[in-house]
């Protein structure tokens, strides 16, 4: 230090005696001040510019961090319905018991579980009494003889083709009205000379809405139990008749679901052999009755939900899980439990979240579990007004609790 300040008095007084050379060295300063300045503008521009790269490229890494995790989740529901979930060790500190109830103890089964059902007397088609008075293997006369009842149930098959289907020829006379001038048959005649019973015809409809049979699979059906031959267009009409007799009941019906104070919405895939838009089945059902309506063949768009309100959306309250489309649709929506505390249990089992996360998710999967229970067992209580709305304050409270946001909730249980 002290070596600089006695050079800097030597500069002084050496450009003291030297003007020339004393403009060149403040000229030099000059240059130089202004190079730092530059220089160090410079520096600040970059420090910015890497800043903001930086506010980038963690905000980036962030969404990428949620990405991440919710394909991960994704991932692992996959694998859970493919493959199913894998097995613990209970011993492990991680088992879902600790924060869920225990699994129930399997009761024990006694040996009428097993057993079927004595038939009532007027379910008895038959009796068959078989005696027996000697030994068969010695022919030795049996003593002390007793009488032991058993049922034995059983299907009809038919045994030969004349049994398997009946055929009816039908003589049906026809007059003529001189004053309706129109010819009356006794019975309503068809268009064809052979037709089809309605046996047949609950039977194909059967397969084929409940069961779910192809027609190739309807054919085969009834060709093997009753030797009955009928192709597929014949199947198809045979839906389409049955389609239009209970168009008129189809409607009451679902009229009847939407005037009542509470309806259920549900849509689920259901597969049919010939689909209109696709493959799911709508369901629509009251609160007061359990009258229930179908959708069958048709796609998962708003649209299948707009035909089952039929415009008196505002007139009931819509009961669904969290499907956008009922969101808009309904002025008075109410979420279905069930949907949320599925979701929360898929949380608190992942594997994949991190210890923090998953603790996180187990917690509250327990609280939301716990005020469902007691949901459940107040509803199964006789209905009181007055208590009704004092549970009723003290549930909504504690679900606000459960919904309160925490820095490790996962982006999932976030939208949840």
């Amino acid at each position: 230090m002290g070596m600089t300040i006695k050079r800097a008095r030597i500069d002084a007084r050496w450009y003291a005696h030297n003007p020339d050379r004393k403009r060149v060295y403040w000229r030099n300063l000059k240059k130089l001040h202004h190079a730092a300045r530059e220089r160090v503008q410079a520096q600040d521009n970059l420090i910015k510019e890497q800043a903001e790269h930086i506010r980038l490229l963690l905000q980036e890494n962030a969404l990428q961090k949620k990405l991440i995790e919710t394909l991960t989740l994704r991932v692992e529901e996959l694998e859970t319905m493919v493959l199913g979930r894998k097995r613990k060790d209970h011993n492990q500190h991680d088992d879902p018991s600790s924060f869920s109830s225990p699994p129930k103890s399997r009761m024990p089964r006694d040996a009428s579980s097993y057993h079927r059902t004595i038939p009532s007397p007027e379910d008895i088609t038959k009796e068959e009494t078989h005696t027996i008075d000697s030994c068969p293997d010695g022919n030795t006369p049996l003593t002390k003889i007793k009488t032991i009842v058993y049922y034995e149930e059983d299907i009809v098959l038919p045994q030969e083709p004349s049994q398997c289907k009946t055929v009816i020829k039908r003589h049906v006379e026809k007059g003529y009205c001189t004053t309706c001038t129109k010819w009356r048959p006794a019975l309503p005649l068809p268009p064809t000379s052979v037709v089809i019973g309605s046996r047949v015809r609950a039977f194909v409809s059967y397969a084929s809405i409940i069961l779910r049979l192809s027609y190739d699979q309807i054919q085969h059906l009834l060709n093997d139990l009753y030797a009955f031959s009928i192709s597929q267009g014949e199947i198809a009409n045979i839906l389409d008749r049955e389609a239009v007799k209970l168009t008129s009941p189809y409607e009451q019906r679902k009229t009847m679901i939407r005037e009542q104070i509470g309806v259920h919405y549900d849509e689920t895939g259901w597969k049919v052999p010939c689909e209109d838009q696709g493959n799911h089945a709508w369901v629509m059902t009251g609160t007061k009755t359990p009258d229930a309506v179908f959708l069958m063949g048709r796609s998962r768009g708003k649209g299948n939900a707009e035909e089952w309100m039929g415009g008196n959306n505002a007139q009931h309250i819509g009961i669904s899980d969290d499907y956008g489309a009922y969101r808009t649709l309904l002025e008075t929506h109410q979420l279905c439990f069930v949907h949320p505390l599925r979701k929360l249990r898929d949380l608190a089992q992942s594997d994949t979240l991190d210890h923090a996360m998953r603790e996180q998710c187990r917690g509250t999967y327990a609280q939301f579990s716990s005020l469902y229970a007691d949901l459940r067992a107040i509803l199964a209580t006789p209905f009181d007004l007055e208590e009704r709305i004092r549970v009723r304050d003290q549930l909504i409270t504690r679900l606000q609790t459960i919904t309160l946001p925490h820095p490790n909730d996962p982006q999932k249980l976030k939208t949840i």
